[in-house]
């Protein structure tokens, strides 16, 4: 399959086509920003940025959202390459449920957070622009429960990724596999 928008075949094996990489990147760097922002910079700046900080972290979050699902529906209708030949059954289960638990987690995550915002009158802007509803009424018992669910799950995804970036290492230089290639923007060939 060589067509744009399909999965190509590489020196290192099948990659993804240039929208799921795409997809994959531009997640990357929003989620780079989002943690960063929820993690880093709320402790360096000074308590008189905290209020621009939450309305970022909101914005981000629900563009995160979108964004994911979008990839969701391309990645529903444009399958993966398939796992390399070698890799034993328990790897590939363990990639498999990896990749969806980063779908469910990414929309689910600024769902609940939406929620939690909601629960404190905070409004979300759609990227900062387009406001949305409250999820739940102020004071709502849900979205105040989320005000501790979110940043658990948040935390649980963060080890994720770095599970996947562990997974990423190992491809790349222990098994030398290609792998990682699949997934590098550019043309160049499988190997990472």
């Amino acid at each position: 399959m060589s067509a744009a928008g399909m999965t190509t075949q590489a020196a290192g094996g099948w990659r993804y086509d240039n929208v799921a990489r795409a997809f994959h990147w531009l997640i990357v760097a929003m989620l780079v920003a989002q943690y960063s922002v929820a993690l880093l910079l709320g402790a360096i700046l000074p308590k008189s940025a905290e209020g621009a900080l939450i309305t970022w972290h909101f914005s981000m979050g629900s563009s995160v959202c979108v964004v994911m699902l979008a990839r969701l529906a391309w990645r529903l209708t444009h399958p993966a390459p398939p796992p390399p030949a070698d890799l034993s059954p328990g790897l590939r289960l363990l990639s498999r449920a990896t990749h969806w638990a980063f779908y469910a987690g990414y929309i689910v995550l600024p769902v609940l957070g939406w929620a939690a915002a909601s629960a404190d009158g905070a409004r979300v802007r759609l990227a900062g622009l387009i406001p949305l509803p409250l999820l739940v009424p102020k004071d709502d018992p849900f979205g105040k429960a989320m005000q501790t669910v979110h940043p658990v799950i948040a935390i649980t995804l963060l080890a994720l990724i770095a599970l996947h970036v562990a997974g990423a290492l190992y491809h790349a230089f222990i098994k030398r596999d290609g792998v990682v290639g699949r997934i590098l923007p550019g043309r160049g060939a499988g190997a990472a």
